[in-house]
Formats: C-alpha cells, structure tokens, sequence
C-alpha cells in the first residue's frame, strides 16, 4: 500500500508589535520644518547657511532658538499623525499538494512593508511547522542550509533560488532579509527568528517568502498544517 503525504494548507496571519525606542516631536512654521526631533542624553549642534540650533537634554519645556532669519521655541509634544507604517501579507494561504521523500515541495508569497521610523523595523516569523496530531516536520533551525530531499525539513528564505527555481531578491526600500535568511539556496526556520530588517525609515519593500518541505521515507502520513504569524516592529 503506498502511503501518500498531503499539506492542507499553511496559513499566514499579519501582527504589528510597535516599539518605542526613543520620544519624537515635529516642530514647522511657513518656512521650514524639522520633521522628527528626539528627546535623548547627549544633544549637539544642528545649523546651515541661515540657522542654526544648539539642543540638549536640559529642558523639556523648550527655550528660544534664534538667528537674523529665524526664532523658534521648541516644545515638548506629541507627533500626532506623523509615524507611518505599512505591513500587508499578500497570499494567505500555501498548498503544497503531496509530498514525497523523492522531491522538494515548495511555494511562495509576499509581504510588503515600510516606515518613516528612523530607527526601521523588524518582522519576525513564528509558528510551529507543517505537522498533525501524530507529527511535526522538522524545522532546519536558525543555521541557513541546503535543501535535501530525503530529509525532514522545514524552512525559508527570503531571496531568489535555483534549487528549487523559487522566489525572489527583495524589490524597494531598503529592507533587506536577515541574516540565514538572505542566502541563496539555503534556508533556515527557526521559531520567533527575525526574517527582514531594514535599518533605517524606508519606501515599501516587497519581500518575496519562499517555503520548502522536505520529508523522509519514514515521516507519519496524514494531512498536515500549520499557521504562520508575521510580527512587523517599527522602532520609533
């Protein structure tokens, strides 16, 4: 009797944690606009041809800040509107169809995402693997490596391949794959592991995933599932 090997489906599903690294106020008049000012220890001076503005961590209320052109008094408040950010799964849901020890099974989707946060942001991956009331496929771990059919694993990357011939390079911005996660024709899965970065605010960047399943001639048959969580983190 041949025993076939089936995955239903692998489920992503957004989250957005927002972390605040640092406090940010917007201060402008007719003539000029300073976009995001930070609160921080230390401070400096700040001028071009026209300005020129020594800040400091002295005094929370703000202090006139003047030369022939301008006079400015900082204040302490909230940016309102200003942070932006944008997080967005395109495909929710993966079929791989059967599998066999004797081929890689893969598939991919994309996720986009962007902020004016200085600071960047982060998006994790987390879920358990493909598995079912009997067994879970193994997940390759946070150490990038090949595909090797035969062998139980779960695992993705975030760039294009030719083994298999799936995904893509990341497309805009300035989001890039994390480490393990940026190699081409290796793959890693490690719950909770940050997949993409970017390091700074960045225009939307559009992050192709690639999954490969691998098993082996001895993995429990039955229908397999499994959801993945995207935890996008700008840093404000």
């Amino acid at each position: 009797m041949v025993k076939v090997k089936r995955i239903i489906k692998l489920v992503m599903v957004a989250g957005l944690f927002v972390f605040g690294q640092q406090v940010l106020a917007s201060m402008a008049s007719d003539n000029y606009k300073v976009w995001l000012d930070t609160l921080s220890s230390g401070g400096g001076n700040l001028s071009s041809t026209n300005y020129s503005i020594d800040s400091n961590f002295t005094d929370q209320a703000g202090a006139n800040a003047q030369s022939t052109n301008f006079k400015e008094k900082p204040n302490f408040s909230g940016i309102g509107s200003e942070p932006t950010i944008g997080f967005s799964v395109h495909v929710a849901n993966l079929n791989f169809g059967e599998l066999s020890p004797n081929s890689t099974a893969y598939s991919s989707h994309t996720i986009s995402a962007y902020t004016n946060s200085r600071a960047g942001y982060t998006i994790k991956a987390y879920g358990t693997p493909l598995h079912n009331s009997y067994h879970t496929i193994a997940q390759i771990g946070s150490i990038a490596t090949d595909s090797v059919a035969g062998s139980e694993q779960f695992g993705l990357n975030l760039v294009s391949n030719s083994v298999p011939i799936v995904g893509a390079d990341p497309v805009g911005g300035i989001g890039t794959a994390a480490p393990n996660y940026d190699t081409a024709n290796k793959y890693a899965y490690n719950d909770g592991d940050i997949i993409a970065q970017s390091p700074s605010f960045s225009y939307q960047t559009d992050f192709t995933v690639s999954v490969i399943v691998n098993i082996a001639p001895a993995t429990t048959s039955g229908n397999y599932g499994a959801t993945l969580t995207y935890e996008f983190i700008p840093i404000f």
